[in-house]
């Protein structure tokens, strides 16, 4: 059986970072928006019409990411993790400089959007097996009581990847001026996050395959057809429960980290250097909130721990959205505890992962998160940033909803701990060697 090369503590960095880096190439996209709305359409467009159509095709990474992602957790159940964690990052990289290289419209005409349409495609399919990989991996490595932990961690990390991005878009329109911005400074970021992702790749070679699919290899426990036939016929509470965790997820990344820069920008009158540094300055605390989630609820469990953690959710997402102005001083203050709060998302994969025998565990996460990603990740930065103008509360109350849904959840789990088992096996305090039930700690 194949050695792991690195301990734990190891095996949580090495992914995080492969992880951190690679959502940082997806999502550099959305925060340099601004400036490729203005290179890729027609300078006579209206501004709000080019806005919504680069979020278009922001969107469009997200509608393709079910196809990478179930094409890659079909090798990933039959032929091994590790394989797939690798390629999927570098196809990520490669995508991510090429956007960097591709001519604006005033050199190519309508050819430019069309090129960068289909290289977000690619970083869709890339994306779209990463994170169902990253939480196969470490939830097939890590000790069962150790489960929230390891997750929200790996969760996490990817919210650093956000941070990432938003720091470096933040250095780079304070170091270019608005004309070089426009001309080529906003190559420069990609280049850089395309850069990372191939060290972020180059780590991930010192990663071991998972003790869980070695074993099911060895005892010849691998799907006997295919994973994607037996997920539909046999899990759909499986796939329901990881629809609704992965809305709020979505949620919570797509409209709290990802979209209020630009919230904060066209509807609270903030500049886009100040909205930058408020969505930095949540991230550390959305990592912090993550580990503490993944703390209480190894030792409360799941359940209950959804359905105390959704009140705060609620009140500090209201408190934020209808208090913050530029001229408050609390702006920092207020994000942060909202953002803290918000960690409490770095717990859905433990919802997905708990769900699905290691048969088909890849091709089941994938199935449901991605097409749910896919839809209101597509979806939700178009609707909101169309209906902003009329409705300038939307992102607050849709958020409002996701909390009572995640309360929700924490009662479906509490009241109904059978819903899924795990498959027998013998790997030692590994998921395949569980009995447990599916939310029980």
């Amino acid at each position: 059986m194949e050695k792991s090369t690195t301990g734990l503590p190891g095996l949580l960095t090495l992914s995080g970072i492969g992880g951190a880096l690679e959502f940082f190439d997806f999502v550099i996209f959305l925060f340099l928006a601004p400036v490729i709305s203005k290179n890729f359409f027609p300078p006579d467009m209206p501004e709000w019409l080019a806005d919504v159509q680069a979020l278009g095709i922001f969107a469009t990474g997200y509608i393709f990411r079910p196809v990478g992602g179930l094409v890659m957790a079909h090798f990933g159940d039959l032929s091994g993790r590790k394989r797939v964690f690798l390629f999927s990052i570098l196809l990520m990289a490669f995508a991510t400089i090429a956007i960097a290289l591709i001519p604006s419209y005033a050199t190519a005409g309508w050819m430019a959007p069309l090129l960068l349409v289909l290289l977000r495609i690619v970083q869709g399919a890339a994306i779209g097996g990463e994170a169902p990989g990253a939480w196969t991996f470490i939830a097939e490595h890590v000790p069962a009581r150790h489960l929230g932990l390891a997750c929200s961690f790996m969760s996490s990390s990817l919210i650093v990847g956000v941070f990432m991005a938003s720091v470096v878009t933040m250095v780079a329109n304070s170091y270019f001026s608005l004309e070089a911005m426009l001309d080529y400074g906003w190559r420069v970021p990609f280049v850089v996050a395309g850069v990372l992702g191939l060290l972020g790749a180059f780590l991930r070679r010192w990663l071991s395959e998972t003790p869980v699919f070695l074993r099911a290899r060895e005892e010849r426990a691998l799907a006997k057809s295919l994973p994607i036939a037996i997920v539909l016929r046999s899990h759909w509470e499986a796939i329901s429960i990881s629809v609704v965790s992965t809305w709020i997820l979505s949620a919570v990344v797509i409209v709290t980290t990802l979209m209020t820069p630009l919230i904060l920008q066209k509807h609270y009158g903030f500049d886009p250097q100040t909205a930058l540094a408020v969505s930095a300055f949540g991230t550390p605390c959305v990592f912090a909130g993550a580990l503490a989630a993944g703390y209480l609820a190894d030792r409360i469990g799941l359940g209950k721990y959804y359905m105390l953690a959704s009140l705060p959710f609620a009140a500090t997402t209201f408190l934020f959205y209808s208090q913050v102005t530029p001229a408050s001083g609390n702006v920092y203050l207020l994000y942060g505890i909202a953002s803290f709060f918000k960690g409490m998302v770095g717990l859905v994969p433990c919802f997905m992962v708990r769900a699905f025998p290691s048969s088909v565990r890849f091709t089941g996460i994938s199935l449901a998160y991605n097409i749910t990603f896919a839809f209101f990740g597509g979806l939700t930065p178009v609707l909101i940033g169309a209906l902003l103008p009329t409705a300038p509360f939307i992102h607050m109350h849709y958020l409002l909803l996701v909390a009572l849904g995640a309360c929700l959840l924490g009662v479906y789990a509490s009241l109904r701990p059978t819903a899924v088992r795990f498959r027998a096996g013998r790997e030692e305090g590994s998921l395949v060697r569980q009995e447990d039930t599916v939310f029980e700690r």
